[in-house]
């Protein structure tokens, strides 16, 4: 039976990964459209923190992104983003990204 259960885990781990991907791609995908990074390339920008937070009152989920942006005078505006989920039957969806 232990086994069994070990097994059971182990199974689950790539697809519980696979659904941190997603969470991970949506939220950059919301912090690039908040910000307007979203044009390719000429927009980069570096992450340099990322980390489950607390959820706003009414959300399910929570995620903040500090992220660096190159200006074009070679200096670099640091953002705090925090992309609130809801649950949804199938998976979250984003709720609304803020940025300061």
């Amino acid at each position: 039976m232990k086994k069994l259960l070990v097994f059971a885990l182990l199974a689950a781990s790539p697809a519980m990964a696979g659904r941190m991907d997603e969470i991970v791609i949506m939220t950059l995908e919301s912090v690039e459209a908040t910000l307007g990074l979203a044009g390719g390339p000429e927009f980069p920008f570096t992450v340099k923190y990322q980390d489950f937070t607390k959820a706003a009152p009414g959300r399910d989920l929570a995620v903040k992104t500090e992220i660096v942006v190159p200006n074009q005078d070679g200096t670099n505006q640091e953002w705090t983003c925090v992309t609130q989920f809801v649950k949804t039957p199938t998976f979250f969806k984003v709720s609304e990204t803020d940025c300061n």
